[in-house]
């Protein structure tokens, strides 16, 4: 083992001590002290917590602030008249629920605590409810969402058994109580059963819930009963009133029919990567109807959330959507080691660290351990502790398939939607490559005299747009003129919505020059017709000085050859722009084809024989870091990217799944390395001056 300086494990060690702090969730709900949110130190002698941390939105009402400065509670009923129309004073307890119904109202973590009960798993006895790391993670943005006035729709990609639903559910009817007139919301599980645990976790709290705290004498008693007529769930007092107009409304798919036709103010869905698609009921027709009876506004919230289990099914589609921002749901993912029982204890820590750092840089399994030395070394810049790295390795000698591992305890919402093919490419080198991933600089779109024809390429000009589909890095530098410099390559694919996008990438080869990379300076990922998409790529190339564009030509030349909405044939269309477009990649001709008189093929073709080429070539390259990628989603690509049983390579199956923008880098790669000469800068030749020797004119 390579010895490691003593300053690295220090340094490790600090840091490790640190995450298990956060892993822990060592806050104070009470007092509020290192309590989530952004909390001020409010001092009141006489409060039923003479020191405490309160949300900052507490520091500006009226309340709060006139008993901050009388100094305390009993100084302020002395010299208040607020209360002077009042028959009977308010006393010191009176003040005191008044201030903890202030803090209930804007400290969900500490309402949470003092009000609801929840079971222990382990011992089963009824504990506070007290936020644990991964709940805390998504109360943050639903507070953020919230505050913001927006509606708080999530989808969770989750490891298991951290209380996910446990805590949405109650957050939602905290809503209802304390943050809107009415948040009535529907609840929805695989099967009865889970339904009717979820039932009996909401009695259970009520038990022992304080009627005070929603303005009901103190000595009242509340219960969650079943409405007979509506067949919703209402709080009601111990005269069988119904105390506030929020209802909660539970279901399950095996029972659609109790939740069709709803409209209330928000929606749980329990573990939806499980539900099932039966010819009679499918899950994504189910959550979509529920849905639309959801206004979009402040204080509604939407839960999708569940483990995940494989690619391509409804779960997997959404929350994609979401991460890609094409979704009214934000995504959050939750993995194993975020979760505070995921962690086994070590006995000797440095001998540990020491391990970890020696074996970081290694491709293949250390001892007698499943996983790379340089993977479990990726757990710890993902953000694991010592302790949750050792259980992650005692755990995964228990699984024998990696796919089987990332299901239960994903490390990340890559692996989390692993199938069981071999994946492509190394996740490691993926995460090296998404160092050099940002935001476009311009989003826009590229316009003409003419969007076809003959003009399409004259009067080029880039407009910002919000939506824009050409994402630009870096837009086109014709401060000095270099030969060979961007190349442009495109992946053919289709027009509706749910075939395969049609991508346009551009790459600097500039740094080439210097011992560089290429860098991917812009992209236009999208659906359109073939003979529009050839015209837009010919624009681009245009721009972008003259440069190399290279057309995937396999999709034009084998697909059946129907017209497009102008009536032209897709067959004819890469023959089209080379009328225009002077810079268009053809294919090496042999020497017989040339001596045949074979007129050129335009594009590079895609076949059993040059996919693997390509792709074999795209794995060196990323092994080797061999381009500047800035696009997040090709990462994606490559991270999802697998060889089938068949050994075919391919995105995995499913709604969603695709791999365009990784086809077009692997041909974009390979003509930039294998097939196109080194970017060269073309010096200006100087001028000549003429020659004030009349004799000697005719020869300058």
């Amino acid at each position: 083992m390579i010895s490691v300086e003593q300053h690295i494990v220090d340094e490790i060690l600090v840091e490790n001590a640190k995450r298990m702090k956060a892993l822990r969730a060592e806050f104070d709900p009470i007092t509020g002290q290192d309590a989530p949110g952004e909390r001020f130190l409010l001092t009141i002698p006489d409060f039923a917590i003479p020191v405490q941390y309160a949300p900052i939105e507490m520091k500006e009402m009226p309340l709060v602030q006139s008993i901050m400065m009388a100094g305390s509670i009993k100084k302020y009923l002395k010299t208040t008249t607020d209360f002077d129309d009042c028959k009977e004073k308010p006393t010191v307890d009176d003040i005191t629920r008044i201030l903890l119904q202030l803090r209930f109202a804007e400290d969900f973590p500490m309402w949470a605590f003092y009000e609801i009960r929840i079971e222990d798993k382990q011992t089963g006895v009824m504990v506070p409810f007290k936020l644990n790391n991964p709940q805390i993670i998504v109360f943050l943005e639903c507070e953020r969402l919230r505050k913001a006035g927006l509606p708080i729709n999530i989808i969770i990609c989750k490891a298991r058994q951290w209380g996910g639903s446990t805590f949405c559910i109650f957050y939602q009817m905290w809503i209802g109580l304390y943050r809107a007139i009415k948040h009535s919301f529907a609840v929805c599980a695989q099967t009865k059963p889970v339904a009717g645990n979820i039932t009996k976790m909401l009695m259970r709290a009520m038990e022992t819930y304080d009627a005070w705290s929603l303005g009901l004498p103190v000595n009242e008693r509340l219960e969650i009963v079943r409405d007979n007529t509506s067949g919703e769930f209402v709080i009601r007092d111990s005269h069988g009133k119904q105390v506030t107009r929020s209802t909660i409304r539970i279901g399950s798919v095996e029972n659609p029919d109790a939740l069709r036709g709803y409209s209330g103010e928000g929606a749980h869905f329990s573990e939806a990567g499980v539900w099932k698609d039966t010819p009679e009921k499918r899950p994504a027709d189910l959550i979509r109807s529920i849905a639309g009876g959801i206004l979009l506004q402040a204080n509604s919230m939407q839960v999708i959330e569940s483990t995940p289990k494989g690619a391509g099914n409804f779960f997997h589609a959404e929350y994609m959507r979401a991460k890609n921002d094409k979704s009214t749901y934000r995504a959050i993912f939750i993995g194993w080691w975020q979760i505070p029982h995921d962690t086994l204890k070590i006995d000797n820590l440095e001998e540990f660290v020491e391990w970890l750092v020696s074996h970081k840089d290694e491709d293949f399994p250390s001892g007698n351990w499943l996983d790379s030395g340089k993977y479990y070394w990726r757990l710890w810049e993902m953000g694991a502790t010592l302790e949750g790295i050792n259980w992650y390795r005692h755990t995964r000698k228990g699984v024998d398939d990696f796919a089987d591992m990332a299901s239960e305890a994903p490390s990340d919402d890559i692996e989390a939607f692993q199938y069981s093919g071999t994946k492509v490419f190394s996740l490691e080198s993926i995460d090296e490559l998404k160092k050099g991933c940002c935001d476009p600089k311009w989003k826009g779109e590229l316009y003409a005299k003419d969007v076809k024809g003959a003009d399409a390429l004259e009067g080029i000009h880039f407009d910002n747009i919000t939506n824009g589909r050409l994402w630009v890095w870096a837009k086109p530098d014709l401060t000095i003129k270099v030969a060979h410099r961007y190349l442009v390559a495109v992946d053919v694919g289709g027009r509706s919505k749910k075939a395969d996008w049609s991508v346009i990438r551009v790459f600097d080869r500039f740094p080439m020059i210097f011992g560089g990379k290429p860098t991917l300076v812009a992209e236009q990922r999208y659906h359109t017709d073939h003979d529009l998409l050839a015209y837009d790529a010919a624009r681009i190339a245009k721009w972008y000085d003259n440069a190399l564009l290279v057309i995937e030509s396999n999709t034009l030349e084998t697909r059946d050859q129907e017209r497009d909405i102008d009536g032209n044939m897709t067959e004819y269309i890469l023959d089209t722009i080379a009328d225009i477009y002077d810079n268009l990649y053809a294919r090496k001709a042999s020497a017989e084809q040339i001596k045949q008189g074979i007129p050129k093929r335009w594009g590079f073709h895609t076949n059993t024989s040059t996919k693997p080429q390509i792709i074999a070539h795209l794995i060196g390259c990323l092994r080797d870091q061999l381009w500047v990628e800035r696009s997040e989603y090709c990462c994606t690509e490559l991270a999802l990217y697998q060889k089938n049983e068949k050994g075919q390579f391919g995105a995995p199956p499913g709604e969603g799944m695709h791999d365009d923008v990784l086809m077009c880098t692997a041909i974009a790669l390979w003509i930039c390395y294998c097939d196109m000469e080194l970017p060269v800068i073309i010096k200006k030749k100087p001028t000549r001056k003429k020659s004030i020797d009349s004799n000697s004119a005719s020869h300058i």
